[in-house]
């Protein structure tokens, strides 16, 4: 363990650098004055940014050609749901809102762009409810709220939910409850997961029969092109090789 492991390592190291940093404008002052102060500000400045950018472009290489990306399904069934609420649209919803209790005032939790229902692994209808905390914010990620239908108001204007907070599981909300029913999320993301990889397998093996029976478009057209970029041999030319090589 290293002595920048520890909190108390990392701040003497960070008092460190400051104190460097104030003896070195306190001599560039005295030896070439403010303007060896502004000189030693500039060495700074190129030197990060030229550490930036030449950092920006390895990070960029490592990312596409060096890091091993792990296949997340749950993530891409959920970026499926996401772009399925969007195309659907929220009709004339507006923000979703907490009610909160008598010891909790009601709160926004966020702006609906996006609905969806749908019938769940345990035989229940889900509403989603997909939208933003700031609807201008390009950086914030979209947001998947999961409710029965008996737990918020009519879907007309600002929808209330019937609740103090919201969990978060597998990128999904749900309403936090004595009733939450972990078992019934966690079948419901394991089942679509499955189904994922089911539809998967299922059209790579009919692409490997395909190309056995030669039904595959494709393959076919990679074959016959195979064939004709191979130059033919006339029978007297071959015949001419057959006796050279006796």
């Amino acid at each position: 363990m290293s002595a920048f492991d520890s909190r108390e390592g990392r701040r003497n190291a960070i008092f460190l650098i400051i104190v460097a940093l104030i003896i070195i404008l306190l001599l560039s002052f005295v030896v070439g004055g403010v303007e060896g102060i502004f000189g030693i500000i500039k060495f700074f400045i190129t030197a990060l940014m030229v550490v930036a950018f030449f950092g920006f472009i390895f990070y960029i290489i490592y990312f596409i050609f060096f890091k091993k990306h792990r296949r997340d399904i749950p993530y891409e069934n959920w970026k499926e749901y996401l772009r399925s609420a969007l195309e659907n649209g929220a009709d004339m919803m507006g923000d979703l809102i907490l009610t909160g209790d008598k010891e909790h005032s009601s709160k926004n939790f966020m702006t609906i762009k996006g609905y969806l229902r749908i019938l769940a692994f345990d035989n229940n209808e889900y509403d989603m409810f997909v939208g933003k905390r700031n609807p201008l914010n390009p950086i914030e990620e979209y947001k998947i709220v999961m409710l029965k239908p008996e737990q918020h108001s009519d879907l007309i204007g600002d929808v209330y939910v019937k609740g103090i907070s919201l969990i978060k599981k597998y990128g999904y909300y749900f309403l936090n409850t004595e009733l939450l029913n972990f078992k019934a999320i966690d079948e419901h993301v394991t089942k679509d997961t499955y189904r994922t990889l089911m539809y998967e397998t299922l059209g790579d093996m009919k692409q490997i029969m395909d190309r056995a029976t030669g039904l595959d478009p494709e393959y076919r057209k990679e074959q016959l092109r195979e064939k004709l970029l191979k130059i033919p041999i006339l029978a007297g030319q071959q015949q001419k090789n057959s006796g050279e090589q006796k």
